[in-house]
């Protein structure tokens, strides 16, 4: 066996999230899957799946990722880079500077916020709900405080 081609083309994460929903659909329309060959590739989709429902991809559309793809040509980012930003949906500079190799060689904070610009553009909001959870818990909780609490405190 000879490899052809070492690396194959670069997959965002909606384009496999697109693939295994096909895949799925059409796996319930076969009635003569072998149950036990398929068992472990089927345990594999559901938890990939699961994953990428719960990520960014989920509300992914190809308009956007088309727009995003056409607002990020003239940076000088690899298409891993690229691919990176599209999958994660940064929201800060400082996760840029983990997805971008050398980031602080090769580009400003001006910089740095104008990808964040188009990204906010570009790419649907992921995890509004996580958003508010995360503010409800860093919000300090008064305690009432009883006659019991106090004369503990004071003794």
């Amino acid at each position: 066996m000879k490899i052809e081609k070492a690396f194959g083309p670069l997959l965002s994460n909606y384009e496999v999230l697109a693939l295994l929903k096909e895949q799925e659909t059409y796996q319930k329309t076969q009635s003569k899957l072998d149950p036990i060959a398929t068992s472990n590739l089927l345990t594999v989709q559901f938890e990939t799946l699961k994953f990428l429902n719960e990520s960014p991809a989920s509300v992914q559309t190809p308009d956007a990722l088309q727009q995003y793809m056409e607002a990020m040509k003239d940076w000088k980012l690899t298409k891993a880079e690229k691919l990176q930003i599209l999958n994660l949906r940064p929201k800060s500079a400082v996760e840029l500077l983990i997805l971008i190799e050398e980031c602080e060689e090769r580009f400003t904070v001006e910089q740095l916020e104008d990808i964040l610009g188009i990204v906010e553009q570009t790419l649907p909001y992921y995890g509004a709900e996580e958003d508010a959870e995360m503010q409800d818990q860093e919000q300090p909780v008064e305690e009432e405080t009883t006659e019991e609490q106090v004369v503990v405190d004071v003794v």
